[in-house]
């Protein structure tokens, strides 16, 4: 008899990547494509590859990462995820599982993606936001560094707040949001974009939170565009404040 060919699936998948060296598979440490890859290999009787949306970074979490596999049989959709969430470790879960047409594609069909970076602005962290939020004890001047978020909207060349190993040809990208919202001690930057570059965002953090600092000026976001010039910006800000949101297709 021969086999009924292979479906193709898109999964939502949330996760606290504190103990994960980023999404991608890598040689000798754990990640979560790894992860998630073994667990459904393992449903299916056989290997399955998985193809992600965005190559999140060591320690960085995810609400709303989105992937895309091949599965060999045809269970219904319920029991395929309430299987893999039995399987999959406590700090991975599938939040969605749908079928999908066989051309999907959870990277090359992404056309807008949101995250968002938590910092604790205070002396006493939370022990339950231990590796989930960046704390800065010195006091920062909010207000300036929501100017200079806002300044970053729009279409520009990233170059500055890109990783110096950034291969791609275009640096150019269009930000449609790019606030920070401050409730309590806690400050949330809010970034939305057809695309990130690699560090891009916690580069962006890093400068803003400089500027918070007072160690630079509002005003100094604009140069820092036309500069092109990774040198010029603030430094990586750690990754444990950063979570994907979400993905729009």
């Amino acid at each position: 008899m021969r086999q009924a060919p292979s479906k193709r699936y898109k999964v939502t998948v949330r996760y606290v990547g504190s103990r994960y060296h980023g999404w991608q598979i890598q040689p000798k440490h754990l990640t979560v494509q790894q992860v998630i890859a073994e667990t459904v290999s393992r449903l299916a009787g056989q290997p399955v590859s998985i193809i992600g949306a965005s190559r999140t970074d060591s320690g960085v979490h995810a609400m709303g990462q989105v992937a895309h596999f091949d599965f060999p049989h045809r269970p219904s959709v319920p029991q395929i995820q309430k299987a893999l969430n039995a399987l999959l470790p406590w700090d991975i879960q599938i939040l969605s599982l749908r079928p999908v047409s066989p051309t999907f594609h959870a990277q090359k069909d992404a056309i807008r993606k949101r995250y968002v970076y938590r910092i604790f602005n205070g002396m006493n962290l939370s022990p339950f936001d231990y590796e989930r939020v960046l704390q800065i004890r010195h006091p920062l001047d909010v207000e300036a560094m929501q100017r200079a978020a806002a300044a970053l909207r729009g279409t520009h060349d990233f170059t500055s707040f890109a990783a110096a190993t950034t291969t791609v040809k275009s640096k150019t990208r269009t930000l449609f949001d790019s606030r920070l919202v401050r409730r309590g001690r806690y400050l949330t930057y809010h970034v939305e974009a057809d695309g990130f570059l690699h560090h891009m965002i916690r580069n962006i953090v890093g400068t803003l939170i400089e500027i918070g600092l007072g160690k630079r000026r509002p005003e100094a976001v604009q140069p820092l565009i036309d500069a092109k010039n990774r040198d010029l910006a603030g430094p990586t800000a750690g990754p444990e404040g950063l979570y994907l949101m979400q993905i729009w297709y």
